[in-house]
């Protein structure tokens, strides 16, 4: 399917709700339950009813100057779930291309800025897969922090997510590049990489996430290298079925990033 063809298929979803967020637990490397928040993961049901995975149709959208129009979709979807379950923290994902405030981004973020209550439990991550312009990233990132969003940088270590985390300066959570779990798998030297990744992560962010732990080797990993916080299909597992329960706050219900202003 062209670029053409793929992104005719993601608005007319939008168009007739058919952009679905599935949500994926971030969870305490202790294992002792705590969720940090759920990202929500976009897909787009087509019009023959089949499943369009982000891999597919992101790259497309960006590709073609139209990612921001999905963003902005999905932020409105994210804000109407938080709006529902007021215990639950949700993060969406983000284009470097999409973090410009400007007159198409200033209705969601008024909107942002009206709903505190919603603001403090939504954390937006930008992703590596477009560069991002530090100076308005920076403005971006700032109007999103102001509000009471979290900030997170999403794949670092891979495509632009080391420069994206630096434009930025500041964000809240950094996360792990999946790729170097993997590769942990594989040796000493690999694990030593990752530990050294985390470590840069916990000098940018307060929190720091390892991405694709899928099997218990994985875990021991993210353990061993310092990271306080773990996503993938080995801790997703508990969640199946969970619905919106499974991101409900924990504990007092403010980890200590929320208290945290940009």
């Amino acid at each position: 399917m062209s670029d053409m063809d793929l992104v005719g298929e993601v608005f007319s979803a939008m168009r007739e709700a058919r952009v679905l967020l599935r949500r994926e637990p971030i969870r305490h490397v202790s294992g002792r339950g705590d969720v940090l928040y759920c990202e929500c993961l976009a897909t787009v049901v087509d019009s023959r009813g089949s499943l369009l995975q982000p891999a597919q149709f992101i790259r497309p959208l960006e590709r073609l100057q139209l990612i921001r129009a999905f963003d902005r979709h999905v932020l409105r979807q994210a804000v109407t779930l938080l709006r529902a379950s007021p215990d639950v923290r949700l993060g969406i994902n983000l284009s470097g291309q999409s973090a410009v405030v400007d007159i198409a981004w200033e209705a969601v973020l008024q909107l942002i800025e009206r709903t505190p209550e919603v603001a403090r439990r939504l954390v937006v991550e930008i992703t590596e897969t477009a560069r991002l312009d530090p100076e308005q990233g920076r403005r971006f990132a700032q109007r999103l922090r102001q509000a009471g969003c979290r900030v997170a940088i999403d794949d670092f270590g891979v495509g632009y997510g080391v420069e994206t985390a630096i434009g930025i300066r500041t964000p809240d959570i950094i996360k792990i590049d999946a790729s170097f779990v993997v590769a942990a798998r594989y040796g000493e030297a690999h694990v030593a990489r990752l530990a050294q990744l985390v470590r840069l992560a916990s000098e940018l962010a307060e929190e720091v996430v390892v991405e694709g732990v899928e099997q218990p080797e994985d875990m021991t990993h993210a353990q061993q290298c310092g990271a306080k916080w773990v996503q993938g299909w080995f801790v997703a597992d508990a969640f199946a079925g969970a619905g919106a329960e499974g991101c409900q706050e924990h504990g007092n219900g403010e980890p200590a990033w929320a208290h945290r202003h940009g």
